[in-house]
């Protein structure tokens, strides 16, 4: 009787898990699996594919329906993409970026909102902490050449602070290519030329299958940028590939200016050593650059060589080239 008491009191719980069509279909990524018939994807599960930098996959986060509904209501809202400039923050096309995307608003539908309370459920941050969705849609020869999701402009901070993680959900898979690619991030075992296309093989990729979902970090748990986290979505061979993309910022991101909350990491790392005289940053951005790699990527620019000091010596750490 007992037993019967205490689900009687539980049952309203487990209904509300199912009914919103939310908490129930994420079990997979605890270890369990979910047979609820509301993923088409009988195995859903979250799979580890990186440490460092933080990467995971989630199989079967979106229905196929799902998919086809966020791309239906896209179609005719699309246009060029975008890239922000690393320095000033100013917008502008590129043929870095070659795809097609629109903006949804946060919360704008039913749909919308049921899907980025999934996404809080799994990333485990608030949905308020995110920007609207973007669809975006590559077709052949398309793609975005590697970058870093985190801003490093002046200002960038000025609205619910910097990016932290990105959420990369596909709607549609392609025939061949369109894999998003970390080219920091080795290539592992089983990932061979045979399956992948050759832009893939920069680094560890990710095959673009339908209602599968990646989730990555920009930002350490210490508070400072993983330049490994550098991405690309690799060229459409053939096919066509769509998809969503959820980044979501340090602190509550507003979608309206006027109520913008400028937010700063908090570093949890040692303070630098005292710097020896004469060494320095000459220019602001140093500091964001060493962050993202550039010591280790670009260091004829970064820091130079004995008697012939680069831009960056003291972010860098290479004062004994001065």
């Amino acid at each position: 009787m007992a037993f019967w008491k205490l689900f009687a009191l539980l049952l309203p719980l487990v209904r509300a898990l199912h009914d919103d069509g939310v908490g129930a279909d994420l079990y997979g990524w605890l270890g369990d699996t979910y047979e609820g018939g509301s993923s088409d994807d009988p195995g859903t599960r979250m799979v580890v594919l990186s440490w460092e930098p933080r990467i995971f996959l989630y199989k079967g986060i979106l229905t196929h329906a799902e998919c086809d509904a966020l791309i239906e209501a896209a179609r005719g809202r699309l246009e060029r993409s975008g890239v922000s400039d690393s320095e000033t923050g100013e917008g502008g096309v590129s043929e870095i970026r070659t795809s097609h995307g629109m903006f949804y608003e946060r919360a704008e539908t039913p749909l919308i909102e049921r899907i980025e309370r999934r996404l809080a459920k799994w990333t485990m941050l608030p949905a308020e902490h995110g920007e609207g969705i973007q669809v975006l849609r590559y077709q052949k020869d398309e793609k975005y050449d590697p970058h870093h999701d985190f801003f490093s402009f002046e200002g960038a901070d000025s609205n619910g602070g910097n990016r932290m993680a990105t959420v990369l959900m596909y709607l549609a898979t392609p025939e061949e290519g369109g894999e998003t690619v970390f080219p920091k991030v080795p290539v592992p075992q089983g990932q061979t030329r045979e399956e992948f296309s050759e832009c893939a093989m920069q680094g560890m990729a990710v095959k673009a299958k339908k209602g599968d979902a990646v989730l990555f970090w920009s930002i350490r748990p210490d508070g400072r940028f993983d330049g490994a986290s550098l991405h690309g979505s690799c060229p459409i061979i053939r096919g066509e590939k769509w998809s969503a993309t959820k980044w979501i910022h340090v602190g509550p991101y507003s979608m309206k200016e006027d109520y913008a909350t400028e937010v700063h990491r908090v570093l949890y790392v040692p303070p630098p050593p005292p710097a020896v005289p004469g060494c320095e940053n000459k220019h602001t951005l140093c500091q964001h650059w060493a962050e993202s790699g550039e010591c280790e990527s670009n260091p004829g620019y970064m820091y130079g060589t004995k008697g012939r000091p680069g831009v960056c010596n003291l972010a860098c750490n290479k004062c004994d080239l001065i």
